[in-house]
Formats: C-alpha cells, sequence, structure tokens
C-alpha cells in the first residue's frame, strides 16, 4: 500500500491536484487529502488503486500540466 503522502510528492501534485485526481472537488480537497495523509481518513480500494497506477506511470487526460 503506498504512502498518500510519499506518492503526492513522488509525483510531483500539490495537494489540490491529488485531491481532484483522486475525485474530490469543491473547496475542501486540500483538507481531504491532509486528511487522508495524517492517517485521519482512510483511503476507499479505488483511490488506493489509482494512487498505485499514477506511481506506475499512468496518466489520465486530466493530469495537471
Amino acid at each position: 500500500t503506498p504512502d498518500p503522502k510519499a506518492a503526492r510528492v513522488k509525483l510531483g501534485l500539490t495537494q489540490t491536484q491529488m485531491g481532484q485526481l483522486l475525485g474530490y472537488s469543491g473547496e475542501h480537497v486540500r483538507q481531504m487529502v491532509y486528511e487522508i495523509e495524517q492517517g485521519d481518513k482512510p483511503l476507499m480500494p479505488c483511490q488506493r488503486r489509482l494512487i498505485e497506477a499514477y506511481l506506475s506511470g499512468y496518466r489520465p487526460k486530466d493530469w495537471p500540466k
């Protein structure tokens, strides 16, 4: 299981960018990612699979520039 913060840093993403890629929207995107990184909110299985795919090189069309 990838460490969410280490994965985000390795991918060069901000908390907002990572949150959007994990399916969050609205004004609390950054807070949701912060809570996941702190261990206060668990990753859903589909989010874990997305992070693993991103670390393996997968890039969706909406990947941040």
